[in-house]
């Protein structure tokens, strides 16, 4: 079966431009997980990049990822095209290997930025009529909300920022999965996409049928870890511990 793997870094906190896409075309084996790479391809935005000053002030990149790119561009491991190249290229992949399925890692997000660069650029979308899944949805009931995972987060405070909840993010699955605490995702669009095939890859291996969708439920998995949270009230110095906190109606609720 070949399937499509991709990923999009984007630029600006507000207007999230398409900054970087990376792709893998792969014919994936449905019974043991082995695959053959059909294509494999890595953009760079152009116009966006060439903006000096607005990548340098942005959160999202910075000098340290242009840095990054820079150097993928010297190696020849990143190429520079417009929107417009990039998705016709996209498109004409598709057809060529009779690719069935999309997939992606918190696919909603990804989606919206071809959605809004095609209508931003009145070009074709190459997504539009392909059944698009998202990985998170499957890493989320097959990985990570097992017994062995919840354990190895919490023994290794793998949270959220908030420490309130076990991480499921990219990187935290893989240093799991990869035995690595010290795994960091490279946030660079084909490098996530490798890592992203392998946690699909995986969820396979563990019985998810990966030809259907699955919705994202129960990511929110509580920590367990004791948090205090301090208040001033008349005057007097009031301390809260809690192991979860949940905004119901407007109103922040501690358990």
């Amino acid at each position: 079966m070949n399937i499509l793997v991709f990923d999009t870094e984007t630029a600006g906190m507000v207007t999230q431009s398409l900054l970087n896409v990376g792709y893998e075309i792969v014919d994936l084996n449905l019974q043991n997980g082995s695959y053959q790479v059909l294509q494999r391809r890595n953009y760079l935005i152009n116009e966006v990049f060439k903006e000096t000053l607005f990548m340098l002030n942005d959160s999202f990149v910075r000098q340290e990822k242009i840095n990054i790119y820079n150097q993928l561009l010297l190696s020849k491991q990143i190429i520079k095209r417009n929107p417009k190249q990039i998705f016709e290229t996209l498109c004409n992949d598709i057809r060529k290997h009779n690719v069935l399925f999309g997939y992606a890692f918190n696919a909603d997000f990804d989606k919206d930025k071809f959605d809004k660069t095609a209508n931003q650029k009145n070009i074709s979308n190459p997504l539009l009529l392909m059944p698009i899944f998202d990985i998170w949805a499957y890493a989320i009931k097959y990985i990570c909300q097992t017994d062995d995972y919840i354990k190895w987060a919490r023994d290794n405070e793998i949270f959220t920022k908030t420490q309130t909840y076990i991480s499921t993010s990219v990187e935290s699955i893989c240093k799991y999965l990869y035995n690595n605490l010290d795994f960091i995702e490279a946030h660079t669009a084909l490098d996530d996409v490798q890592h992203e095939l392998n946690i699909l890859i995986e969820c396979l291996k563990r019985g998810c049928d990966i030809t259907k969708p699955l919705k994202m439920n129960g990511r929110f998995i509580p920590s367990d870890k004791e948090l205090t949270k301090k208040f001033i009230y008349k005057g007097n110095e009031i301390i809260i511990k809690y192991r979860k906190e949940v905004e119901k109606d407007g109103v922040v609720k501690f358990s």
